[in-house]
């Protein structure tokens, strides 16, 4: 088999079994749509089942949640704590099937002040669906 003919080969499977970057970015506006309109419901169909969410820091790797359930009952107590938070995606970086991004949430405090952090996250994708979420902040 010529060289050409396998690179032509490696491409189309890898095309199949890759997550697609449009896909990654639709989801990822999608995840980001339904934090902003505070939709548990939509957030949670587009993780996995077996989805990990961890949190790092400057000094430990926290696991936040695991599993669909226990990533809803996050979602569901962030929600009812009063705030509204919206979320905006500044800048992303795709990589196989990853996809990094500088996120800024804000929301305005009891005093009227809109307060804003922001934070480094990488989604892992399978299957079209969020598998691993990382989240790096101070």
């Amino acid at each position: 088999m010529k060289k050409a003919s396998v690179i032509a080969i490696l491409l189309i499977v890898s095309n199949f079994t890759a997550a697609q970057p449009h896909n990654m970015l639709s989801l990822l506006d999608d995840q980001v749509n339904a934090f902003n309109k505070q939709d548990v419901e939509k957030l949670v169909a587009n993780v996995t089942d077996d989805m990990k969410y961890f949190y790092i820091t400057a000094d430990e790797l926290i696991v936040e949640t695991t599993g669909k359930p226990a990533f809803e009952a996050a979602m569901t107590s962030y929600f009812k704590s009063g705030k509204t938070p919206h979320s905006v995606i500044e800048s992303y970086v795709i990589d196989g099937s990853r996809i990094s991004f500088k996120e800024v949430v804000s929301h305005i405090n009891a005093k009227g002040e809109k307060i804003s952090s922001s934070a480094m996250g990488v989604y892992q994708y399978k299957d079209d669906k969020i598998v691993r979420a990382w989240y790096f902040i101070d």
